[in-house]
């Protein structure tokens, strides 16, 4: 057991401790009684377990993916079927600018959006191409969703499967196929399907191959696509950078200093790679006329002004917005925001009791996915039916995961399993600092989801031995009779 096993493990402990107790408080709110809710978890805990046993003992590999993916596909589909449900908010206005980019009208770079958030194009342009493909549908951008979703499943059931153990890779699976915000989320034109896809599967990428370089090449190619689609790459590509640090600082005090010269070279690949293809996609937007503004641009200090008010707990609030409206685009206007950021971070007691609110509201509050999918079809009576089934998945999942990390706690033998833990600590370190929603944490539930799967095989293995030994007393006292 190393030092930094102890620390990840019990900061990754702290974590999963905070989330069960806020999920199980905010899941009060959507039941009649306390009766309810707790008849609701124990149910939901019931299945779970019988579901994960009947995965795991009564199918095989072959099986298992067939039957889960194609039932997986299913729900997606006959979600994004019935739904009819519009893009709103910023999901609405990339959708137009990829209606007008279709059409070879690319003005919509100039507007305030895109100046402040130049990065959004690189999901605008791949809405573009979806249309001049396809034509313009909505549901094409819903069934590509599903695809995305399903393609995730497939890359974490081989992630959990190659880190931890086939079971953990099968509940890991299960879980992202049924968990119910990634169901309803396939009707919604976000950029989170397909970013979380490329970010996971360029993890795995460097997970499977790590003594060859065409694999550090393609993880790095997979997460640089996913940052065009969703700005967070540089939390995969600090949590790379960690993670190999710790392999090369091993490998520098063994015998084989060149194995760490080796790992070292492989790296700079990944990153080079990784930059290359946001530069690559800069000069490609500017030299053939979409946008005359760098992706490097934008605004620098936005997200961290809004993530430090603590009146509004870290989230989008329109005083912020009036504030920087004030000022134009450009230098001004973020050293106005810096003098903002300056006077937040003054108070430490009150930066520390807003890191704490930030972590419970982020982790721990309900799920958006049936506001933002159901919205404008006035359906409360669903959306509440659909909190209430997911609280209760949500709660047991972070439960697994404090079980997953006391496992790792007492024996320290994850090793590539730590990789996942370090991205999703450098996740959640981040929100503290920025914008905060809690549609944000679809980014890292595949991860999340990952992580707890240890947990719940573990606990799935305590229950079948308490059934063993059960089953075994019984015989014993039926002999001795």
């Amino acid at each position: 057991m190393t030092f930094r096993t102890r620390i990840l493990s019990a900061a990754g402990g702290l974590f999963f401790a905070t989330v069960l107790a806020a999920s199980f408080a905010s899941a009060w709110s959507f039941y009649d009684s306390a009766f309810k809710m707790i008849a609701a978890f124990i149910v939901a805990a019931v299945l779970t377990l019988l579901v994960i046993h009947w995965a795991i003992t009564a199918l095989s590999r072959k099986a298992f993916l067939m039957v889960f993916l194609f039932l997986g596909l299913v729900c997606r589909v006959i979600w994004v079927l019935w739904n009819p449900a519009l893009p709103e908010s910023d999901f609405l206005f990339m959708y137009n600018a990829a209606q007008a980019a279709a059409s070879g009208d690319f003005a919509f770079s100039d507007s305030a959006y895109y100046i402040s958030f130049p990065y959004q194009l690189g999901f605008t342009m791949y809405e573009a191409g979806v249309i001049k493909l396809f034509g313009d549908h909505f549901i094409i951008f819903k069934l590509l969703n599903v695809l995305f979703s399903i393609g995730t499943a497939i890359v974490l059931y081989l992630s959990a499967s190659k880190v931890l153990h086939e079971s953990c890779g099968r509940i890991a699976a299960l879980v992202y196929l049924f968990y119910i915000p990634n169901i309803l989320m396939c009707s919604v034109l976000t950029n989170q399907h397909i970013s979380v896809f490329l970010f996971i599967g360029g993890c795995f990428l460097l997970l499977k191959g790590r003594e060859r370089v065409i694999y550090w090449v393609l993880a790095g190619l997979a997460i640089g696509l996913g940052h065009l689609m969703r700005p967070i790459g540089s939390v995969y590509l600090a949590g790379v950078v960690l993670f190999v640090l710790l392999i090369l600082w091993q490998q520098w005090r063994g015998p084989i200093k060149r194995q760490a010269v080796s790992t070292a070279g492989k790296l700079g690949a990944l990153i080079a790679v990784y930059y290359l293809v946001q530069l690559l996609a800069s000069i490609s937007l500017t030299s053939s006329g979409v946008t005359e503004h760098s992706l490097f641009g934008g605004e620098k200090y936005w997200k961290f002004m809004v993530g430090l008010n603590a009146q509004t707990n870290g989230s989008w609030n329109k005083e912020d917005a009036d504030y920087t409206n004030q000022y134009s685009f450009g230098e001004e206007r973020h050293q106005a925001e810096l003098v903002i950021i300056k006077e937040r971070l003054q108070n430490k007691s009150e930066l520390i009791a807003l890191f704490g609110r930030k972590l419970v509201y982020m982790w721990g509050s309900s799920d958006s996915s049936p506001y933002w999918s159901l919205r404008g079809l006035d359906k409360w009576e669903l959306e509440t039916s659909l909190h209430q089934w997911e609280r209760p998945l949500y709660v047991l999942m972070s439960a697994f995961g404090f079980v997953s990390m006391v496992a790792l706690w007492r024996t320290g033998k994850w090793h590539d399993a730590f990789f996942y833990l370090i991205l999703l600590l450098l996740y959640i370190g981040a929100h503290l600092l920025v914008e905060i929603q809690s549609r944000y944490r679809l980014d890292f539930i595949p991860i999340l989801i990952l992580l707890q799967s240890h947990g719940a095989y573990q606990v799935y293995k305590w229950v079948q031995g308490k059934q063993s030994a059960t089953m075994d007393k019984r015989w014993e006292r039926e002999l001795g009779a």
